[in-house]
C-alpha cells in the first residue's frame, strides 16, 4: 500500500513538473470528468426525452428549461453566500448530490411525469446554483497564469478521450433498454464522481454583496462587457444543447444510436483540434484568437442551416466544434484570467458571470419561443450565429464594479 501511495505521488509530481497542474486542480477535474461521463450519456438525448414524452411539443421543452434557468438565476446570489459558510468543497459535494437527485427524479418519470419533471427542474436548478460558482473559483485559482491555454487544452483532451464513446453508449442503451437504464447508469457514475472531491482542500471565500446588490452589479454599466459576453455564451449554449440535438434527431428519423455515433465521432475530431487550439492560444494574442473563434463559431452555425444527411451533419458539427474549440478555449482562458485578476472579488466576478449566463439562456429561450410560431427550429441557429458576435466584447479588460 505504501509503494502504491509513493507511485501515485511520483506520478502527480511528474504531471505537475510538466504541466504545473496542481493536486487540487487534478482531483477537481477528475470529479468533473466523471460527472461529464454521467451527464454525457444523457447529454444530447435529454431534450429529446422531454420532446417525445410531451407529444413533440417544443413549447413544453422550452418551458422546462426556462423554469430551470430562471430558478437558477434567482438562487445564485443566495448560494454564493455559502462560500463563506461551508466552503467550496462542501458546496461541490452538495451540488453533485442535488444533480444525482434530479436524474433520480427522471428515473421515476413513468410513475408520475408531472411530479418527476417538477422535481427535476427544482433539483437541477439548485445543483447549478450550488456547483458552478465554487467550481470556477477553485479552477481559476488553481490554473497556472503562464500556461492557462495549454492547461485547459490538456485537461479537456484527457476528458475528451474518456468521453469519446459515451454518447454512442448512451444511444445504444436507450435503443436496447430505454431511458430508465441510461438514467440508472448516469446515477451510479454521478455518485462515484463525489469521491475525488473529498481529497480537495476546502476553500472559504467571503461573498460581499447582498441579494439586491448582486442584481444591481449584474446590470451595472461597468460590467456591461462581462454581462454581454457571458449572456451571449449562455444563449449559444441552449442552441447547442437543446435545439441542435432535437433537429438532428428528426433528420435521422429518430435513431438514437445514429445520433450517438455522430456525437462520438465529433468528440474525436475535437480532441485533435483542442491541442492545436491550446498551442495557438499560448502563442497568439487573446484578441486575435478570440476574434478567429467568434468568426468560425458564427459561420459554423450558418453551415448547420443546410444539413440534410448524416455525413453533412457530421461535417457541419465538426466544423462548428472547431470554431467552438477555439472560441470556448480562448473565452474560458480569458474569463479565468479575469477571475484571477479580480483578486478578492473572484467570487463576485464568478457570480456575475453565472448570472449573466442564465440571463442569456432565458432571453434566448423566450425569443425562440416567440419565433417558433412563425419559423421552424433552425431559427435558433440563426439567432445563435448573431449572438456569437457579442462574445468579442470580452476583449475589453473586465473588473467587477
Amino acid at each position: 500500500m505504501h509503494d502504491l501511495s509513493t507511485k501515485v505521488k511520483d506520478v502527480l509530481h511528474s504531471l505537475y513538473a510538466r504541466t504545473h497542474i496542481s493536486h487540487d486542480l487534478a482531483v477537481l477535474y477528475t470529479s468533473r470528468t466523471l460527472m461529464r461521463i454521467s451527464l454525457g450519456a444523457l447529454g444530447v438525448f435529454l431534450p429529446i426525452f422531454f420532446y417525445k414524452e410531451f407529444g413533440y411539443d417544443l413549447q413544453v421543452v422550452l418551458a422546462i428549461y426556462l423554469s430551470l434557468f430562471g430558478i437558477q438565476l434567482l438562487l445564485t446570489p443566495i448560494s454564493a453566500k455559502f462560500l463563506q459558510i461551508i466552503g467550496t468543497r462542501s458546496m461541490l459535494i452538495f451540488g453533485v448530490l442535488f444533480v444525482t437527485g434530479s436524474i433520480t427524479a427522471l428515473y421515476y418519470f413513468p410513475l408520475n411525469p408531472t411530479i418527476a419533471v417538477l422535481a427535476y427542474i427544482g433539483l437541477a436548478a439548485i445543483y447549478r446554483a450550488l456547483y458552478w460558482i465554487p467550481y470556477h473559483v477553485d479552477f481559476a485559482t488553481s490554473l497556472d497564469r503562464r500556461m492557462r491555454g495549454r492547461q485547459l487544452a490538456i485537461l479537456r483532451n484527457i476528458a475528451s478521450v474518456v468521453l469519446i464513446a459515451v454518447p454512442m453508449i448512451g444511444g445504444v442503451i436507450i435503443t436496447s433498454a430505454g431511458f430508465s437504464m441510461v438514467f440508472l447508469f448516469s446515477i451510479v457514475i454521478m455518485l462515484v464522481s463525489i469521491v475525488p472531491l473529498f481529497f480537495m482542500h476546502n476553500t472559504y471565500e467571503r461573498f460581499s454583496w447582498n441579494y439586491i446588490e448582486s442584481f444591481r452589479h449584474l446590470f451595472a454599466r461597468g460590467n456591461r462587457s462581462i454581462f454581454l459576453a457571458n449572456a451571449a455564451s449562455g444563449a449559444q449554449g441552449v442552441a447547442i444543447t437543446i435545439f441542435w440535438p432535437i433537429y438532428v434527431f428528426t433528420l435521422l428519423n429518430e435513431r438514437y444510436t445514429a445520433l450517438g455515433i455522430i456525437a462520438s465521432l465529433t468528440v474525436l475530431v475535437v480532441i485533435m483540434l483542442r491541442a492545436f487550439a491550446g498551442k495557438l492560444f499560448d502563442t497568439w494574442s487573446q484578441k486575435k484568437i478570440l476574434v478567429v473563434g467568434v468568426v468560425m463559431a458564427t459561420t459554423g452555425w450558418v453551415s448547420k442551416l443546410f444539413v440534410q444527411t448524416p455525413l453533412q451533419i457530421f461535417a457541419a458539427d465538426s466544423y462548428h466544434n472547431f470554431g467552438r474549440t477555439v472560441n470556448t478555449l480562448s473565452f474560458d482562458a480569458t474569463t479565468y484570467e479575469q477571475s484571477a485578476d479580480n483578486g478578492r472579488y473572484i467570487d463576485e466576478y464568478t457570480a456575475v458571470k453565472e448570472m449573466a449566463l442564465s440571463v442569456g439562456r432565458i432571453v434566448m429561450l423566450l425569443i425562440i419561443s416567440t419565433l417558433l410560431v412563425f419559423f421552424d427550429l433552425r431559427v435558433a441557429f440563426v439567432l445563435a450565429a448573431i449572438v456569437a458576435v457579442f462574445m468579442i466584447v470580452l476583449n475589453k479588460g473586465v473588473k467587477v464594479s
